[in-house]
This record gives structure tokens, C-alpha cells and sequence, in this order.
């Protein structure tokens, strides 16, 4: 595939950690692209030009559209104005991305389209809000949640799930459903440029550092919701209990 232009260094976080896990020349279907920046950022740093932008309202596609022409890449990006994946076939081999929206919104549009998903369908999510009700409705629904990683931009924690569409419903715990499982610690954003963005990442300090944030502040969320509701007592203290692991852990 080829790009036009220089590769753009201001990326985002969000965005660097999105396209990490993207394979490349995959089909990639970008639910919520807003200003295109995942597309864009796909074909700068020549992942794949083959990518269907969806957005349920003109002005954001508009604006991505703008992006879009600015960049040069108008022949590679197909832009469709779209309630999430209503109407839309799938083969199994596209990557749909669903990013900066809350968890309970993802679970609609994913159990909208739910009926004509194929085994093994893969899927990156990064919800900014209600993660705990998505990852129960994800294990309700048949959806594997194989790896997840934390991202800390400007201060603001988020989760990125990737997920697999099997069928068969299994059961998580309250507390993975709220502070994630098969975490991934191995990524620092804060250190990462474009250049490296397919190579293997050893454990970092600062990675760490930032997953025991990311736990500390799911802690102070619990014990704001835990007075009078005994499932957030239980949830503060796991991860109480899963901090001084890491803490130990880091001492070894």
C-alpha cells in the first residue's frame, strides 16, 4: 500500500494504542470515526488503506470527510453515514473498532448487529465510560474479551478490550467486570513513537506505574460507590488486594 504523506507524530494515545492492535492490510470498520483520525492514522503509518468510516451524523462526517481530503487519501477511505452496523454483512475477517463512546452504547450497537457476526469476528473496543456494564454484557453475549490493555492520556484512564465473538456465554466476576482481565502490562504510551508501533514492547516501569494508577483510581470510584452498596465493598477490597500483589511484585 502507499501513503502520500509524512507521517504525523502528534497522534494520540488512544489512537497509537487503536492501531497497535490492527493487523496489517486488514479490512478495518471504524464505528463512531468522528474526525477520521484512526483511518488516517491507519494509512500514515501503513497498516491499511482498507478501511469503511462510519458515523451516524453528518457534521462528524463531514469533518472527516475535510480531514480526509487534507491528508490526500480520498480514493482509500470509504465514508458511510450509518446508525452503528445496521444493514452492514459481515465476512469474519473484518476488525470492527468502537472507540470513544461509553460501554453501554457499544453493547447496543454490537447486540444490533449481534445476529450476523461470524465465529471468531474480531473486535477492538475502547469504551470512555461504563466498562463494568459492557464487560458483563460482552461475557452474557458470547464475546471473549482475550486481552485488554489501559491507556493514560491527560490524566484520563482507558480501557481497550480485544474481543472475540464465539457465541458462548461464560462468567466473570464483579470485580473483572470493573477493573478488566487478561491485562495486558506491557505497553508505555508516554514512550512509544509511530516508528515502533509493530514491535514487540518488553515491561516498563512507567507501564506499571500506570496500571497501579488506573487501579488506585478504580479504588477511590469504589469506595465512592460503596456506601450502602455491599458489591462495591467487596470490589474495594480485591483491588486493595490486587495493588499490594503488584506492589509486591515490583519488589521481587
Amino acid at each position: 500500500m502507499k501513503n502520500k504523506r509524512k507521517c504525523n507524530n502528534k497522534i494520540s494515545k488512544r489512537i497509537l494504542a487503536l492501531i497497535s492492535w490492527i493487523k496489517p492490510n486488514s479490512f478495518v470498520i471504524d464505528v463512531g470515526t468522528d474526525h477520521a483520525y484512526l483511518p488516517i492514522a491507519l494509512i500514515d503509518n501503513k497498516i491499511t488503506d482498507r478501511i469503511l468510516a462510519i458515523d451516524n451524523n453528518i457534521k462528524p462526517l463531514a469533518r472527516a470527510r475535510s480531514n480526509i481530503l487534507d491528508a490526500g487519501y480520498t480514493g482509500f477511505i470509504e465514508l458511510k453515514i450509518n446508525d452503528g452496523l445496521n444493514g452492514l454483512n459481515f465476512s469474519g475477517d473484518e476488525i470492527i473498532v468502537i472507540a470513544g463512546m461509553g460501554g453501554v452504547l457499544i453493547s447496543k450497537i454490537l447486540d444490533e448487529a449481534k445476529s450476523r457476526f461470524k465465529p471468531n469476528q474480531t473486535f477492538i473496543l475502547q469504551p470512555n465510560w461504563t466498562w463494568y456494564e459492557l464487560r458483563k454484557w460482552l461475557a452474557d453475549n458470547g464475546f471473549k474479551i482475550e486481552q485488554e490493555q489501559i491507556i493514560n492520556e491527560q490524566n484520563k484512564f482507558y480501557s481497550q478490550l480485544c474481543v472475540k465473538y464465539t457465541g458462548e456465554e461464560y462468567a466473570i466476576s464483579d470485580t473483572e467486570a470493573f477493573c478488566g482481565i487478561n491485562i495486558k502490562i506491557n505497553t508505555d504510551y508516554d514512550s512509544f513513537s509511530n516508528s515502533e508501533i509493530n514491535k514487540p514492547l518488553n515491561t516498563t516501569s512507567t507501564a506499571v506505574t500506570t496500571y497501579l494508577a488506573y487501579l488506585n483510581r478504580l479504588k477511590q470510584l469504589a469506595e465512592r460507590k460503596s456506601q450502602g452498596i455491599e458489591l462495591y465493598q467487596l470490589i474495594k477490597q480485591e483491588i486493595e488486594d490486587m495493588i499490594s500483589k503488584q506492589i509486591s511484585e515490583l519488589k521481587e
